[in-house]
C-alpha cells in the first residue's frame, strides 16, 4: 500500500518528504520535476511511484536548473507546478530562480529547499534562508511532516494569491523525521495548459527587468500583508512556575521552534513564544507587538542569524528597548540538538550563564552507556566503482608510475568515497561536475598528472562543460567515468545512462562515450571493470599514453550498481557464488586489504581470508584478482 494515497481523513505515520509529496498531490500539482538529492530525495521518489495512480507527470531532470526552469515555465501555462532540490542544488538553480521572482507566476508554483545543517549528507551547511532575501521570495518554514504537508498546499494558494514563486524551507529533521499526518482533500491535477505570450513580462530584457522590478517589489508588499494575517505566524504562552526570568520571550522557525517548546516545557519557566512559519516576508507589525511586552527575547533558529538579524533591525527602526539574544550565546555552527537549546535558553532567561559550544566530532557517540564505534561509509560489497578504482591503481603501478604523485580530483556521488583507504584517490571536491573544472586548472599550472573521476549523473549534470573546456583549450588529463547507470546515493534514481524514467517508462540510453566522442575527446573507450576487469586495466594504460601524448583522455567504466543489478535480474555482476580454498590461498592480502573488499573477512584463527555469502553480492572480480587463482566460482 502506497501510504500518500490514503482517504482525506485517514491518519499515516509518514516520513517529511512523504508528507510533502502528499501535499503536492492535495494541491493538484500536474508536473513536478527534480534532480535527487539528501535530504530531498524522497519527495519525488515518492511521486514517481504514485504518478500514474495520480494521473501527473514526474521527471528527474538533468540537473537542478534544469529542472526549475521546465516546472516554472509549466506553472506559466497554467499547470500547477512543483520543483524539489537540497540545498547545494538550489545553487544550480538560482540563475533561474532569480528571474522568475521578475516574473511572477500564472498559477501556483512551489518549491522545496531541503536544507542539512550539520552536513549529514553534504558538502556545507549552507542556510537558503537569505536566497528569500536575495531573490524576494515567499518563505515558509515547516518543523514537523503535518506542518510540511499543510505548507505546501498553503504555499499554492499563497502563490496563486500573490503571483509569486513560495519556497518551502525544510531541514534533515524535518525531511527525515516521521510523524502522523491527518490526510486532507485531493485536488484533480490538471495536466495540461496554455501559454499565453506576453514578452513584455516573460522576456526579461534590461527595459522589462526594470518594470518587473518594481512589480516584485509590489508583490512582496501584498505577501507582507498576508503573513501579518497568516496562522502561520503564532504567538503562544507558558506560563510556568518560574517567575525569576522576567518578561522572556522566544522566536523561532521550522523543528528549531519545537526544540525550544518542548525545553521550554521541561524548564516549567514562564514564557511567551512567537513561531514563524510565514517566515519571509516577515509579519513586521506581529513582530514589534510581540517584542513591546518583554524585557528578553531568545532568537533560536538553524543555521545562520537570519531571523535575529532581521529582527534586531526591527528592533532598532521601531525604538523598542527589548534585549534579543541569539548566535552570541547559541553555535552558528551543526545542528540546534535539544540540549543546545536548553542550555541556550537558560542562559537567555538568566538561569546559567556562559555560552554554548556546538557538538564535538571527537566526543564518543554512547548509547545506555555503550560507546558506539565511528562507521565511515564505504563502497558496497559488489560494487564496480571498487573494480574501477583498482584497474586504475594496478594499471598505474605496472607502468612503474607513482599512484601518489598523481592529483585526484573526484565528485559528488558514491565514488567520492574513492578517498577512503586503500585507494586515496580523491584529492579536490568542490560540487558536481567539478572533477573536470578543477582539472582544467590543475593541468595547465602543475606538472603533475592528474585523473578525474565523475559518475554518469553527475557527469551529465555539470561534468559535460568542464570536459568541452578541456578540449577547447587542450588541458590534457584523464577522466575516468564510474557509469553505474543510476544516481546510486541519493536512492537511485534513473538519470540519461539508465534505459528507463522516473515512470518507469523505457527511454533511450545516452552513451557517454559517444558524447564524449562527438564532443572531440581525444581517446575514448568504454569497458566493463566487473566481467572483464583485465581489460579495463589495460585501458586505462592505454588511456595514460595517449595522456602523456599531451591528449584529453576519456575512459568509461560501465556496469551496472550491484544493488540495482540484483533488484533488476536477480544476481550482479558474473553471479554464482564464490569460495576461498584455504589450501590454494597464500594470505597475499590482495582480496581483503588492497582490493578492500567487505564482502571478505579474515580469520584469525585459520590465518586465511573467507567470503560472507550473506554479504557478497557476487561480483566475481575477486577471482579476475587473485593471482594463485585461489578464489572459485560456483554455479547457482
Amino acid at each position: 500500500m502506497v501510504l500518500i494515497l490514503g482517504k482525506p481523513g485517514e491518519k499515516r505515520f509518514l516520513l517529511g518528504n512523504e508528507a510533502i509529496a502528499r501535499g503536492v498531490l492535495e494541491a493538484g500539482v500536474g508536473y513536478v520535476a527534480t534532480y535527487p538529492g539528501t535530504p530531498s530525495s524522497e519527495i519525488v521518489d515518492t511521486l514517481a511511484r504514485v504518478s500514474k495512480q495520480a494521473g501527473i507527470y514526474v521527471e528527474y531532470s538533468t540537473n537542478e536548473k534544469v529542472a526549475y526552469e521546465s516546472a516554472f515555465a509549466a506553472s506559466l501555462s497554467g499547470v500547477r507546478s512543483f520543483f524539489a532540490a537540497k540545498h547545494v542544488g538550489i545553487n544550480v538553480a538560482t540563475d533561474a530562480i532569480a528571474t522568475s521572482a521578475y516574473i511572477g507566476t500564472n498559477t501556483g508554483f512551489v518549491f522545496v529547499s531541503a536544507d542539512d545543517p550539520y552536513a549529514h549528507s553534504s558538502q556545507n551547511e549552507q542556510d537558503n534562508r537569505y536566497y528569500a532575501r536575495l531573490f524576494g521570495l515567499i518563505l515558509l518554514e515547516p518543523g514537523n511532516p503535518q506542518e510540511a504537508k499543510d505548507m505546501v498546499v498553503k504555499g499554492y494558494e499563497i502563490s496563486e494569491k500573490v503571483g509569486h514563486p513560495v519556497m518551502v524551507r525544510t531541514t534533515t529533521r524535518v525531511a527525515h523525521a516521521r510523524g502522523i499526518v491527518t490526510l486532507g482533500e485531493l485536488r484533480e491535477a490538471r495536466r495540461k495548459g496554455v501559454f499565453k505570450k506576453d514578452p513584455s513580462r516573460f522576456v526579461v530584457v534590461p527595459v522589462n527587468a526594470r518594470r518587473n522590478h518594481r512589480k516584485l517589489i509590489e508583490r512582496l508588499q501584498v505577501a507582507k500583508e498576508l503573513a501579518e494575517k497568516s496562522q502561520l505566524n503564532q504567538v503562544m504562552s507558558l506560563n510556568g512556575d518560574d517567575v525569576a526570568v522576567g518578561r522572556f520571550g522566544i522566536i523561532s522557525s521550522g523543528v528549531a521552534f519545537y526544540h525550544a517548546y518542548e525545553e521550554a516545557m521541561k524548564l516549567n519557566i514562564s514564557v511567551k513564544l512567537l513561531k514563524l512559519g510565514f517566515s519571509y516576508p516577515l509579519p513586521e507589525k506581529k513582530i514589534v507587538q510581540f517584542l513591546e511586552d518583554l524585557d528578553t527575547v531568545l532568537i533560536v533558529e538553524e543555521v545562520d542569524p537570519v531571523l535575529e538579524n532581521d529582527i534586531k533591525a526591527i528592533a532598532k527602526t521601531h525604538e523598542l528597548n527589548v534585549k534579543i539574544i541569539g548566535k552570541d550565546i547559541l553555535p552558528r555552527i551543526y545542528e540546534l540538538r535539544p540540549e543546545i537549546v536548553e542550555k541556550g535558553i537558560k542562559i537567555a532567561a538568566g538561569l546559567d550563564s556562559g555560552k554554548v559550544e556546538p557538538p564535538s566530532f571527537d566526543t564518543p557517540t554512547e548509547v545506555l552507556g555503550v560507546r558506539i564505534p565511528k562507521r565511515p561509509p564505504v563502497l558496497c560489497p559488489g560494487c564496480p566503482h571498487r573494480a574501477s578504482y583498482y584497474a586504475v591503481k594496478t594499471a598505474l603501478l605496472e607502468l612503474r608510475e607513482n599512484p601518489k604523485k598523481v592529483i585526484y580530483p573526484t565528485d559528488i556521488g558514491c565514488m567520492t568515497l574513492g578517498i577512503m583507504p586503500p585507494y586515496l584517490m580523491g584529492d579536490i571536491l568542490l560540487c558536481m561536475g567539478s572533477s573536470t573544472g578543477t582539472s582544467c586548472g590543475l593541468s595547465e599550472v602543475t606538472d603533475q598528472p592528474v585523473i578525474a573521476f565523475i559518475g554518469d549523473s553527475t557527469f551529465f549534470h555539470a561534468g559535460i562543460p568542464g570536459l568541452i573546456n578541456a578540449i577547447y583549450n587542450r588541458h590534457p588529463f584523464i577522466l575516468v567515468v564510474l557509469d553505474n547507470q543510476i544516481t546510486a546515493m541519493t536512492g537511485f534514481q534513473p538519470d540519461p545512462s539508465t534505459g528507463f524514467r522516473a515512470d518507469m517508462e523505457k527511454s533511450k540510453v545516452i552513451r557517454i562515450a559517444e558524447l564524449a566522442k562527438a564532443l572531440g575527446a581525444d581517446f575514448v573507450v568504454e569497458v566493463d571493470p566487473v566481467l572483464e576487469w583485465k581489460k579495463a586495466k589495460e585501458a586505462f594504460k592505454e588511456a595514460w599514453r595517449a595522456y602523456k601524448e599531451g591528449k584529453v583522455a576519456v575512459v568509461i567504466y560501465r556496469h551496472w550498481c550491484a544493488l540495482t543489478e540484483r533488484r533488476l535480474y536477480g544476481y550482479a555482476g558474473m553471479g554464482g557464488r564464490y569460495e576461498i580454498l584455504p589450501d590454494k590461498c597464500v594470505d597475499c592480502g590482495i582480496c581483503y586489504k588492497i582490493f578492500n573488499c567487505p564482502a571478505i573477512l579474515y580469520d584469525k584463527d585459520k590465518r586465511k581470508p573467507y567470503i560472507r555469502d550473506d554479504i557478497c553480492l557476487s561480483c566475481g572480480v575477486c577471482m579476475q584478482i587473485c593471482p594463485v587463482n585461489a578464489i572459485i566460482r560456483h554455479e547457482k
